[in-house]
């Protein structure tokens, strides 16, 4: 759209093309800014799916599972270290500095200074997408230790054996026989499934979890 317009022509003040010339110009600033806009999102989606599918790899009933998410959030921090410094070598135009950082390379100093995003470093969503996610991590990995700090659940309520098989990573219901089809509904909607070699309705073990389960088994 821009190529119809010559090189540094201007608006024609008080020419008949004066408001159609505003107009396409307007639409060009809108569309260029409409890219821009899109570009952002796409990178934001892209890195959040990214992040979906590093946070699937570290299940909760792995028993290292601690330590590989202060693994991940160790590299999270260093990551974020690494753009507040980029950016402040790229803000002083400091190409030598900016090299010298770990992580750093001739590729990445070209792309992020050419500005061909409106503007040039690390743009700000980056930073609030780490912080985001070094929070999510530091709280799963607070839940993660009090779950194993506390003493595993085991009762029975209503005739149904509610236990906590760490070892299995599971919340197991333990009925004496087969549920009516109704129970059976209500399992299969809050996230329980059958398992033959427990024995038992089984889902991940979490306070959600947890909870439903108590809450199904009082309303047997």
């Amino acid at each position: 759209m821009s190529g119809v317009i010559p090189m540094g022509q201007p608006i024609l003040i008080g020419h008949h093309s004066e408001k159609a010339d505003r107009r396409f110009r307007d639409k060009i600033d809108g569309t260029r800014r409409q890219s821009i806009d899109a570009m952002d999102k796409a990178d934001y989606y892209k890195q959040k799916a990214e992040s979906i599918k590093n946070n699937d790899a570290i299940s909760s009933d792995d028993p290292n599972a601690i330590e590989k998410l202060q693994a991940k959030l160790e590299s999270l921090e260093r990551a974020a270290d690494f753009m507040k410094k980029a950016n402040v070598f790229i803000k002083k135009k400091n190409r030598d500095g900016f090299l010298n950082l770990p992580m750093a390379s001739e590729e990445m100093w070209a792309e992020l200074t050419s500005g061909r995003f409106g503007s040039v470093g690390f743009e700000h969503f980056k930073f609030s997408n780490s912080s985001a996610e070094r929070r999510r991590i530091k709280k799963r990995m607070e839940m993660l230790k009090s779950q194993f700090q506390r003493a595993a659940i085991d009762k029975v309520i209503n005739g149904v054996r509610l236990f906590e098989n760490r070892e299995a990573g599971r919340l197991q219901l333990l009925f004496n026989g087969k549920p009516s089809k109704e129970t059976i509904a209500k399992l299969k909607q809050g996230g329980f499934r059958w398992s033959p070699s427990q024995g038992a309705w089984q889902r991940h073990i979490n306070q959600a979890a947890y909870n439903l389960a108590k809450h199904l088994l009082e309303n047997l």
